[in-house]
């Protein structure tokens, strides 16, 4: 199996650890879960990307363990048959939702495309299905981290089922080192500069990253994994509200914004490693030093 295999010739030591840690806790849900009862939530986000691929490695072991014909020929192609859920919004990024369906279509997976706001969608989709628990993205710093653990039963309030929660404890450096030694595809954005990506209303490139030499706009921003202090991940993201006197604008940005102060709509919900958003007034002000905590 081909991330498997990517790892274990990394010579990254503390990839490594993550990588199994990861493995663990997949594999202990699917120990404890049946594959019926597991579902993905997928958003085209990089942490979530990271996660289908921890995913598709593990459930490559879990069938090896079990079967020594394909434990024995690593090339054996083993078809994903964990639901994967996405919930599609109007205000999200035309790149990540490409993104997101050809990566369902390279990778064949069983895509549930939710189209209601996340609890809404949730409680149908569970209503629907046997799912008993939920592989998340969520990372610690993340607005959704606080409390939980590698095995979170949802909050009250919300349909039950078991947050499963693999790369709880993976840094901004962690994501990044796997996505490169394993050499997955991820979202275009994230080489022109989005190191956090929410919607269309409340997110720019990261400033960190802006090539003061260049002339071209399509060249103008380094990509995420060159950001040297993950810490200032979401330093492209939108801060809270501080006024209302400046009109709103949209993310169309121009080489001469980069310093500005500008208004975004948008209201969060936390899905995973990103945003979905809705309307309300955030304020955006380009300063390294102010940043909330990543997603």
């Amino acid at each position: 199996m081909e991330i498997d295999r990517a790892i274990k010739e990394s010579d990254d030591v503390r990839l490594k650890t993550k990588y199994n840690n990861a493995v663990y806790v997949i594999q202990r849900a699917l120990a404890l879960y049946s594959v019926e009862e597991v579902a993905l939530s997928f958003n085209g986000g990089k942490d979530s990307t990271v996660l289908l691929h921890l995913i598709r490695a593990s459930y490559y072991l879990h069938v090896a363990g079990k079967n020594p014909s394909v434990r024995d020929s690593e090339d054996t192609e083993i078809p994903f048959p964990i639901r994967t859920i996405y919930f599609e919004n109007p205000t999200v990024f035309p790149e990540i939702n490409s993104f997101t369906y050809e990566t369902a279509s390279t990778y064949k997976l069983q895509m549930d495309i939710i189209r209601l706001d996340f609890k809404s969608g949730l409680e149908a989709l569970l209503k629907a299905n046997p799912i008993r628990a939920i592989f998340l993205g969520v990372r610690i710093g993340d607005p959704t981290a606080v409390g939980q653990e590698q095995f979170s039963p949802s909050s009250p309030g919300w349909p039950p089922f078991m947050r499963v929660n693999p790369v709880l404890d993976w840094s901004y450096r962690d994501v990044w080192a796997f996505l490169l030694a394993c050499k997955v595809p991820y979202c275009s954005l994230y080489d022109r500069g989005y190191t956090s990506i929410g919607s269309i209303h409340d997110t720019v490139p990261n400033a960190l990253l802006c090539r003061s030499e260049s002339s071209s706009s399509e060249d103008k921003f380094r990509p995420a994994y060159l950001l040297s202090d993950g810490r200032l991940e979401r330093a492209g993201r939108a801060k809270k509200l501080i006024s209302q006197s400046s009109p709103v604008i949209c993310n169309g940005l121009r080489s001469d914004d980069v310093n500005l102060q500008s208004m975004f709509t948008a209201s969060v919900i936390a899905v995973g490693d990103e945003i979905l958003s809705g309307l309300a007034l955030l304020r955006i002000e380009w300063d390294p030093y102010c940043v909330e905590s990543s997603i």
